[in-house]
Order: C-alpha cells, then sequence, then structure tokens
C-alpha cells in the first residue's frame, strides 16, 4: 500500500515527481493523449500525414495469434497498415486512428500499435424509463461511444414513469394516461433502428424490461396493485416474447430482466421468475438481472448478475458478472469527482477470470428533467464516457478505494497517476459540446482542511491539516464510501482553505457548489434552499476574509419527495454561470466553512480560467 510520508524527503520526490510528469505532459503528442491509453506503443522517425487513401490491411505472420478485439497499427510517413483478430478489431484500429487524426489535426507521429480489450464488457446505461430521450440524442452517444471504445449500451426502458417500448400486444401500456413525465415512447420499429444503428458501431444493446421492481405505469395500465396478482405471470411473459420476435441473438445476445428494488406489493413467485429466464434463454438470449435483487431460484445455469450497491462484486460467486458500483453510478457523483475512479477503482476485482465480464457506468437522473438535453448537461455523461473507456479497457492493477472523493495528497508518487490522466482528458475535451462536458482542471489545486467552522478565526490561524488536496470537489466525508473520511468523529464543521496568487489585479470566474445534488433525490435529502445562503446547511465562501454572495436562486424554498418532479434549473453548477470575483495582485486568501448536516457533506470550488493564476496550500501552524 502506498503512504504519504512527510518530511523533506517527501517533498524533494513530490517535486521530482511533478518535474517528470510535467516534462512528459509538455513533449505528449497523439500516440500519448489516446484515450483508451493502448497497451503497447512504439515511437518511430517521421510523421504521417492523415489520407485515408494510405491506409491498408496487412496479414498477420504465419502461425500468429491475436486475442479478441485485438489490432495492430504500423504507421509510416508513407501510410498505414493495419492488422486485426476480427471485424471488433478492426472497428477498434479505425477509432484510434479517428483519434489519431483529431488530437494531430491531421499530422500523426509515427510508431507502432498494439492493443486489446482486457474486459469484453465496457458500456454505458441510460434510464429511459424515467426521462425519455429522442433517437437522435442516443445515435449521438452511441456515436461517441464507438469512437472511446465502448462497446455495450444497456438500455433500461421501462421504470415507473413509463413502459417506453411499444406493446401491440398490450397497448394500453402506451396510452398517455398510463405514462408520467411525457407520453413519448419508442415504437417498435425505433427500437430496431437503434439497435441496428449500434450494431454498425460495433455496440451491442442490451435491453432491460424492469419486473417485478420499478413497475408503477405496468400496475396502473392493468388495473393491478399487487405484482402476484395471477394476471402478472401471463402478461409478462407475453411483453417478453414480444420482445424477443424483436431481437436476434446474433445481434442482441443479452436480455437484462432487472429484477431490483423490489417492494412487498411487487414480489412475485420465484417460479415465475424463474420461468422467464429459462423462456429466454430457450430462445438464444443470455439473461442479466442486477444484483442485490429478487433472485429466481432453482436455475439450471446462473444468470450474469450486474452489481449497483456498495462493493457487492467482492461477494461474487461462481456467477459471470458485471460491475456498476460506486462512482459508475454518475448521477450521484460530482463531475470532477470522476478523475479518482478513472484511476484507482479498479473494475471486477474477484471472481474467475472468465467471470469477470466488464463494467458499465450508469446515468439514472431519476429526478424529472425539462428537457431531454438536461441529462447530457446535468451529468458528466462525456467525461464519464472518455475516462472510463481507460479503466474499462485497461483494467487497474490495484483497487485504491481509500482515494474515490479524496486524491491522493500531490507529494504522494500516486498522484502522478491521476494528473497524467486527467492531461489526456483534457485533451480530448474539444472533441465535445461544451456544455455537455463538465469537466475543468483541478490537479492544480492546493487546498488543505481544518477541523473549525468559525469564521471569526483568521485564516493564517486555523489548525490547518498536513494534507494537501489537489482536487475541486472537496469531501470531508464521503456519502458512498466512510472509509475516506478526512475527519475522524463528528465535529460541526470544517473549513478548507486555499492560496491564490495573481499576476494582477483582475475580475476572474470562480465555480463554487456547496450542494453538490444528486440528480436522484437531491433535494428530497435536505431542507429546502433559500435565497440569500449557499445551502441550507450555512455554508460560507469567503475571498480575502469578505463573504461571497451567492447567486439569486431560480427555484427556492423546493424540496421534500415531490421536488423529484420538479426539474433542475440552476440548483447544480454545471448548469449555472460562474460567480464572479475581484483578485487583488499577489496573494489571496480562499476559504470555505462547511457544516455537517444532511446526505452530502461536501463543495465543489475551482476556477475555470486559471491563466495568471497559481495556488499554495496554506501555511501550517507553527508548533
Amino acid at each position: 500500500m502506498r503512504k504519504i510520508g512527510k518530511g523533506l524527503g517527501m517533498i524533494k520526490w513530490g517535486v521530482i515527481t511533478a518535474l517528470i510528469c510535467l516534462g512528459g505532459w509538455l513533449q505528449a503528442g497523439p500516440l500519448e493523449l489516446l484515450m483508451p491509453q493502448p497497451k503497447r506503443v512504439r515511437p518511430a522517425e517521421g510523421e504521417w500525414v492523415y489520407d485515408a487513401r494510405q491506409v491498408r490491411k496487412g496479414a498477420l505472420a504465419e502461425g500468429e495469434t491475436l486475442k479478441p478485439g485485438a489490432y495492430r497499427l504500423n504507421i509510416r510517413p508513407d501510410g498505414v497498415i493495419w492488422a486485426a483478430a476480427d471485424a471488433e478489431g478492426q472497428r477498434y484500429a479505425q477509432a484510434t486512428l479517428r483519434q489519431l487524426n483529431r488530437l494531430g489535426k491531421g499530422k500523426i507521429p509515427c510508431g507502432d500499435v498494439e492493443d486489446w480489450p482486457s474486459f469484453q464488457v465496457r458500456g454505458m446505461l441510460h434510464d429511459t424509463g424515467r426521462n425519455w430521450q429522442p433517437l437522435a440524442q442516443l445515435k449521438q452517444q452511441l456515436d461517441w461511444m464507438a469512437d472511446y471504445k465502448l462497446n455495450v449500451f444497456q438500455w433500461h426502458i421501462t421504470d415507473n414513469p413509463g413502459w417506453r417500448l411499444q406493446s401491440f400486444k398490450y397497448p394500453q401500456l402506451s396510452k398517455p394516461e398510463n405514462l408520467d413525465r411525457t407520453d413519448r415512447f419508442y415504437t417498435q420499429a425505433e427500437f430496431k433502428e437503434l439497435i441496428a444503428y449500434a450494431a454498425a458501431r460495433g455496440i451491442t444493446v442490451i435491453p432491460e424490461l424492469d419486473v417485478p421492481g420499478h413497475t408503477a405505469t405496468f400496475r396502473r395500465a392493468f388495473g393491478i396493485k399487487r405484482m402476484d396478482d395471477p394476471r402478472v405471470r401471463e402478461i409478462i411473459t407475453g411483453l417478453f416474447e414480444e420482445l424477443v420476435g424483436l431481437l436476434s441473438p446474433e445481434i442482441t445476445p443479452y436480455i437484462h430482466i432487472g429484477s431490483d428494488e423490489v417492494q412487498a406489493h411487487e414480489r412475485v413467485p420465484g417460479e415465475w421468475l424463474t420461468g422467464w429466464v429459462e423462456m429466454l434463454r430457450a430462445r438464444g438470449f443470455r439473461v442479466v438481472a442486477w444484483g442485490p435483487g429478487q433472485h429466481p431460484p432453482g436455475l439450471k445455469q446462473p444468470l450474469i448478475r450486474q452489481y449497483w450497491m456498495g462493493r457487492q462484486v467482492r461477494r461474487s460467486g461462481a456467477e459471470p458478472y458485471i460491475d456498476s458500483q460506486c462512482s459508475y453510478y454518475i448521477n450521484h457523483v460530482d463531475p470532477l469527482e470522476l478523475l479518482a475512479a478513472a484511476t484507482y477503482q479498479k473494475p471486477c476485482i474477484t471472481g474467475m477470470p472468465e467471470n469477470r465480464l466488464g463494467a458499465i457506468f450508469a446515468v439514472w437522473h431519476d429526478d424529472a428533467v425539462a428537457t431531454p438535453e438536461d441529462l447530457l448537461t446535468m451529468n458528466p455523461v462525456c467525461p464519464a464516457m472518455v475516462l472510463y473507456s481507460d479503466v474499462f479497457w485497461n483494467g487497474r492493477e490495484k483497487d485504491e478505494m481509500r482515494y474515490i472523493g479524496n486524491l491522493p495528497d500531490p507529494r504522494d508518487p500516486a498522484f502522478a497517476e491521476a494528473a497524467a490522466l486527467e492531461h489526456r482528458l483534457l485533451a480530448h475535451k474539444p472533441f465535445f459540446p461544451k456544455a455537455y462536458f463538465p469537466y475543468w482542471k483541478q490537479t492544480d489545486l492546493r487546498w488543505r482542511m481544518a477541523v473549525s467552522g468559525d469564521p471569526a478565526v483568521p485564516f493564517e490561524r486555523l489548525p490547518w491539516e498536513d494534507r494537501i488536496l489537489a482536487q475541486g470537489t472537496l469531501y470531508p466525508q464521503h456519502f458512498f464510501y466512510p472509509q475516506t473520511n478526512l475527519v475522524s468523529g463528528k465535529p460541526e464543521a470544517v473549513t478548507f482553505g486555499m492560496v491564490v496568487y495573481s499576476d494582477r489585479e483582475r475580475t476572474v470566474p470562480l465555480v463554487v457548489d456547496c450542494m453538490n445534488y444528486s440528480r436522484s433525490d437531491g433535494r428530497s435529502r435536505d431542507a429546502a434552499l433559500q435565497l440569500g445562503v449557499w445551502n441550507a446547511k450555512g455554508a460560507q465562501v469567503l475571498l480575502n476574509e469578505k463573504p461571497v454572495p451567492p447567486p439569486r436562486w431560480l427555484q427556492p424554498g423546493v424540496a421534500g419527495s415531490k421536488s423529484r418532479e420538479i426539474p433542475l434549473k440552476d440548483e447544480v453548477w454545471m448548469v449555472r454561470p460562474p460567480v464572479n470575483v475581484r483578485l487583488k495582485k499577489g496573494r489571496n486568501t480562499l476559504r470555505l466553512i462547511l457544516p455537517r448536516k444532511g446526505w452530502k457533506w461536501s463543495a465543489t470550488c475551482f476556477f475555470p480560467e486559471t491563466g495568471g493564476l497559481t495556488f499554495e496550500p496554506p501555511q501550517l501552524p507553527k508548533s
């Protein structure tokens, strides 16, 4: 295990590490910036000017074999020769060339690339049962997935607000009076169209009809109060049969039956679940179900389990499984928090190697949205695609959950891994719409924390801790991972402080968020936000010891269980303008005071424009 040392030796090592990384970053070219990072890259002399006519297929050497999905590129000044294990590998070779062309703006350094995926499942989930998305928006995301070698799209197509797949057998499921939030659904023709669109890009769709839980629309459509009503068995069987008629196991080999978060009135006899699973298997499909969830008893073969809560994957046994845990639920995490998860969380950490299928990150925007675009502006879908493409493709050697939510101290050699990954991530930001990429550089920040919430204590006299926090989202205590606490016990408040140096007097934008709402029932867990405050817990923001006023909130007073049906507006920092603050020339102090209340104890604070600014941690108290 890596440990943070103290004293001059550690400081020297941190400086050396930082200088080495900085030198590498300044020289980084397209080959070094690829996402996911190829497993083998050998630079060569020269440069190739991109020309699709100069890309030629090569042959494998006699007796040579490549792993499934593997490819090889030999880039020389006169063109590129590629070879691949299969059609999948060919698509990945093409995706790498597309990235190199964009990163190099048409000029690609010569070299040899050899690469292959470590996991066969690398994907993204969208919940369109709660919030419908138009086909064009889903197709755009499939295009991005293909660019970053993500190969599975899990289509959660039914949930409490809506059964979004047209049924000719039971048309009442699509009647407007039975649908919440919107009366939109996918026709069977649209359903097949998206599957074909994905398949053409090497992406497998996993359709998910979620039963027997999450079935409010289903029960409303049939006038059923409990899912153990005898009619349910025949109806669900008919819906799965109708689904199977739209699919081909060769193109869509998986069907997901949901089965998680089953309430008491939704539980069905276990033999019903078993019957549905065996019927789907008899038609040639592999069946996936959530874990934990209601489990079908007496199966001839185990299900594919998709783990979603805590680190349940540690308890996986003989069954094949997909990892969708912790920070892979991106509706709950801050965009800047993705960096730690992508750097230090190891997917599929247990079980036989052949059972570790891979990982899928999920977008569960449980709250209603005003427009489908809000799903991409209020959740870090695009940064997650880029970051998780790397870890889902390559895996990680260690599982460092202690760093989730809190990156290593920048004096720790482990910090260089996150800083380098962030550098590569930001090289890809220009390839996405700005509004869809809520991520800015954070690893140059230098915060310290003090166990104090008294604004009357001068900045220099606060009991700053030695640990330095080089990150934009700050967690005194993480709501998912208690083992990553920065503080012990239960102090009433903490303070984060940083020294900001400016090369001149200036007005600059500052992103501040003291709520860090999840887009899933975030407002229902805390007291209502009111005008004139940063959050309902009494958070304060001080620049040079003077309060920074909060925005004039568009929806003060919204809270409670009904808030999930009121779309978010400016409550999340990703969609509101930064505040403007005035910096003095030279030294400025910035501090956040965060009282401990409610579900999340965190804040986000960073400068999106850092030209002319440098950051240092507060001085430690003199002993």
